[in-house]
């Protein structure tokens, strides 16, 4: 019954049947993840995953091909884009992100969105109501995989489900076919054990990019009849509040490229220096009271911007001597650079029991920087983008420019967010903004 409910929403769901709110979460994470893709192939290692999709995911005996988004004007095969799209959307860990199922539902569903509706000549209402189903089940299939399993997975292990989901939307497929890509996407789906990869950094990550890929192969092959058998739907009833519960309005959107367990200590020092100057030169301890899961953010000095995002001394220290955490600070430069370095010595993690009962439905933090003279303390931080504390349409914006500034024009993103107002406009117009 469940799976049949989610085929349901896949071929009748979208923006029109619901609040104007939702649908303009809808447009501000697709403009968001957009801006995420841009910066993402400035990152190291993307590349890799860009060349393996032109060589060997390019779709040369396919006529409909999806754009890489790294103005190149490249095109690849739409699961070629989806996957290199994927890891470049949180190649920077910069992309939205979703408290209760603790992932990064936008990065896995907006890019193997864009390239089905790219590969079928789409509108950007169809894009629009494809990302919108996408996320709504992509969100509900982790928090069932997550209770059923009782282990904690990555995007990638139940995101698959929602490229599935939006891709099957655009292609038009059968309610039978659209039932068996949902299967098969979550099936194959990758395992992503998380943990492994916060406190051993690498590429593999989140696994977004592998989600994307698979939800994209899944609907082709259920198209051509490849069968699955029933999807973790048909044990919870995580679907029972389609209705009157939309996912797209519960997540949070970064301001900073760092792992969300480590952003409110960032916001917190950055608030601290900002009011009292504080000396770098003088701080002798940093301490940070937050969740347990935070405390497994561990690597200092690290060797690879992976290994930056996934720190919680690094970006504190960076934060505190440079006044500020952004793409720059990812720089092997900034991560050699010996005053960050030995503040990065000085931080201290420790679980308060408090804050911990508080997680993930609040990702809270306080900090204390001890000089030899003073001791500074924060109030009790949460970080801003989220429901609680959201950045104003001005602040995304200004993040989404710096994003995709130099790649393409910064002019790019308000030209952007007036096409994701016209539902008629093709969505090839949207995507030549990126291929100039």
């Amino acid at each position: 019954m469940g799976t049949q409910q989610a085929v349901d929403f896949v071929q009748t769901a979208g923006l029109d049947d619901v609040p104007e709110v939702v649908a303009n979460e809808v447009r501000v994470r697709t403009l968001d993840t957009l801006a995420a893709i841009t910066a993402g192939y400035r990152q190291a290692g993307v590349d890799i995953t860009r060349e393996y999709a032109l060589t060997r995911l390019g779709g040369q005996a396919v006529a409909a091909k999806a754009t890489l988004l790294d103005d190149s004007a490249r095109t690849v095969s739409a699961e070629g884009a989806a996957l290199a799209n994927g890891i470049a959307a949180n190649a920077l860990d910069v992309d939205d992100g979703h408290r209760e199922v603790k992932g990064h539902p936008a990065a896995v569903v907006v890019p193997p969105a864009l390239a089905a509706a790219e590969t079928v000549d789409a509108s950007i209402g169809d894009l629009l109501d494809a990302i919108f189903v996408g996320y709504e089940l992509a969100v509900r299939a982790g928090l069932a995989i997550h209770t059923i399993d009782d282990v904690y997975t990555g995007t990638g292990s139940w995101g698959a489900l929602g490229a599935a989901a939006a891709t099957a939307r655009l292609f038009d497929l059968s309610p039978t076919a659209t039932a068996h890509a949902l299967s098969v996407a979550e099936y194959h789906a990758p395992r992503t054990p998380i943990m492994r990869g916060v406190e051993n950094p690498g590429m593999t990550k989140d696994g977004i990019g592998w989600g994307a890929y698979v939800g994209v192969v899944a609907t082709h092959l259920a198209a051509s009849g490849f069968t699955g058998s029933g999807t973790v739907f048909d044990e919870s009833d995580v679907l029972d509040t389609l209705d009157d519960v939309h996912h797209v309005t519960r997540g949070y959107l970064k301001p900073y490229p760092c792992c969300r367990w480590a952003q409110p200590g960032v916001e917190a020092v950055l608030t601290l220096t900002d009011e009292y100057d504080i000396d770098p030169d003088l701080v002798n301890a940093i301490h940070v009271a937050t969740f347990e899961e935070a405390t497994h953010l561990q690597t200092r000095q690290p060797e690879s911007p992976e290994a930056a995002q996934y720190s919680y001394p690094y970006p504190i220290a960076a934060a505190l001597s440079r006044g500020r955490f952004t793409q720059a600070e990812h720089t092997t430069a900034t991560r050699t650079d010996a005053e960050i370095r030995s503040l990065e010595e000085c931080v201290n993690l420790v679980v308060d029991d408090d804050l911990d009962q508080r997680f993930p439905n609040e990702c809270l933090a306080r900090v204390e920087i001890e000089t030899a003279t003073e001791t500074y303390a924060s109030p009790l931080t949460r970080p801003r983008g989220s429901r609680e504390r959201p950045l104003s349409d001005r602040e995304r914006r200004e993040k989404a420019r710096r994003l995709v500034t130099p790649t393409v024009a910064p002019t790019v993103i308000d030209e952007g967010a007036d096409y994701l107002t016209t539902p008629a406009t093709p969505v090839a117009e949207l995507i030549n903004l990126w291929s100039h």
